[in-house]
């Protein structure tokens, strides 16, 4: 029981984030190659004719437990200069007394990534490595066991029964690929649709899930799993310890404010400059697939029963100690093989122009991830973003709701100037000494170009719009005899 509880604690962070989504930076227009992370539909009708990314990062976390606390300096303080320290201590401190305890740990290391547009088609190459943890369905007496240990008095000789408990999480590298097309574009509507493919190298993986865990803490030495129903695996970090695919799928609609028939972005004349838009509205799904690894120390109990004895004695080390506990179950097996899903989630994207160059977005993202399954939860959270944007500067504000937590929702802020981009959805516990749950930060280093090169040379642009080919049926200019005389 203990190998299974310190498990789940080692994989439930301290403190969380909220910018998983990079909200500040989700709706821009200026968003390069970004933009197809949520939505890969974007791309089709992108105002840079390319951008190239040359490197960035993402770290964040949330959870629902745990606080750090007792900080004496704001966050901003405490990192800066020599010999600055981090202050403060991570306390027991819930905020969802009657939901489930949870929290989501994502940092991402991209690399070189490039998105230019083809006319009515646009298509990017990027690579990433990414770490990703999960946990949820902690109940609040499972979480006060992980937190204070098992000799926590108040709750020993009380039986519990949980379900729905899960500790997940990954590392592995991908390399992605983009199309995005303009499917229809007539009078004042466009519609686009686009997809990401991704080709998954898995560096480490682990996991356990209980469908069922009936147990009871008697005192300081005894424990009883009554019953369970469980999985578990664990992969021992490699450069190639499994593979796997991935996939996003999305759409977008935009009434525009001009008429579109047959536009062609960055192909000369009308489509040299951005379309502008009234709103925009996109659907997709994002992180389909999962990973495959062999070579894992796993196995499943199957209504189980287990007695510890003295779990005080008890010297778990890694993964074979936990396997070893759970093999003393009456109904275990074992296996080599593990698969784990990404975290899988559903969005909607709407974005509203008020006056150029002000928009507000709004964004909402939903986890689709069975209780009892091996696949790793999205966060699910809802964001409105005021934001004003030019082609060389931009701020946006995003305000965060996370996890229907009404009382805290959070605050951020993106800057980006020209093609760098430093942001983060949860800045006040960079500014404030308050108690924190959640933080997060993402920075990018990009260059993007905004003209093609048939749109670069004005003078050959209209020269060529000109033009009669032999047998066209586009309008010449009459020509008047002696008009040039």
């Amino acid at each position: 029981m203990r190998g299974c509880l310190l498990s789940v604690g080692l994989l439930l962070p301290a403190v969380g984030a909220l910018a998983q989504e990079r909200f500040g930076l989700l709706h821009s227009n200026y968003a390069g190659t970004d933009i197809t992370v949520l939505n890969p539909a974007r791309s089709a009708a992108q105002w840079p004719w390319m951008d190239i990314r040359i490197a960035g990062a993402d770290a964040f976390a949330w959870n629902s437990l745990v606080a750090w606390t007792g900080r004496d300096h704001p966050l901003i303080e405490d990192l800066r200069g020599p010999g600055a320290g981090i202050q403060g201590e991570v306390v027991r401190r819930s905020f969802r007394p009657l939901f489930a305890h949870g929290a989501t740990v994502s940092a991402q290391v991209h690399g070189p990534g490039v998105s230019i547009a083809m006319g009515r088609s646009s298509v990017g190459f990027g690579i990433r490595s990414r770490a990703y943890v999960s946990v949820s369905g902690v109940s609040a007496a499972l979480g006060n066991f992980i937190v204070e240990g098992l000799n926590y008095t108040p709750q020993q000789g009380v039986r519990y029964n949980d379900a729905g408990v899960r500790a997940l999480g990954a590392a592995w590298s991908e390399v992605g690929l983009n199309h995005a097309r303009i499917l229809r574009s007539e009078g004042f509507g466009m519609l686009s649709a686009g997809i990401n493919v991704r080709y998954l190298l898995g560096h480490a993986a682990g996991g356990l899930q209980f469908t069922d865990l009936d147990y009871t803490v008697y005192d300081t030495a005894r424990v009883d799993i009554h019953d369970a129903t469980a999985r578990y695996g664990y992969v021992s970090p490699a450069l190639q310890a499994g593979t796997g695919w991935g996939a996003d799928l999305g759409i977008t609609y935009e009434r525009t404010m001009d008429e579109v028939n047959d536009y062609r972005p960055h192909r000369g004349g009308a489509g040299c400059t951005p379309l502008r838009y009234r709103y925009r509205i996109g659907l997709s799904l994002v992180d389909l697939g999962g990973l495959r690894f062999g070579k894992a120390m796993a196995g499943t109990i199957n209504n189980g029963s287990l007695a510890i004895p003295d779990h005080g004695d008890m010297r778990v080390r890694g993964i074979e100690g936990i396997d070893s506990v759970l093999a003393g179950a009456t109904t275990w097996t074992r296996t080599d093989r593990f698969s784990i899903g990404l975290p899988t989630g559903i969005s909607v994207q709407y974005d509203q122009r008020i006056a150029d160059p002000v928009y507000i977005g709004l964004a909402a993202v939903q986890p689709i991830a069975g209780r009892n399954s091996m696949r790793m939860r999205r966060s699910q959270a809802i964001a409105i973003t005021p934001r004003f944007e030019t082609r060389y500067a931009e701020v946006a504000f995003p305000v965060v709701l996370h996890e229907l937590d009404l009382a805290r929702p959070s605050v951020g802020i993106m800057l980006r100037l020209h093609s760098m981009v430093v942001g983060s959805d949860r800045i006040l516990p960079f500014l404030s000494k308050g108690d924190v749950h959640a933080m997060d930060i993402y920075v990018r280093v990009r260059w993007m170009f905004f003209r093609s090169p048939a749109c670069r040379n004005g003078k050959r642009a209209r020269a060529g719009s000109l033009a009669h080919r032999n047998g066209a049926k586009d309008m010449v200019p009459c020509t008047i005899p002696g008009a040039g005389k």
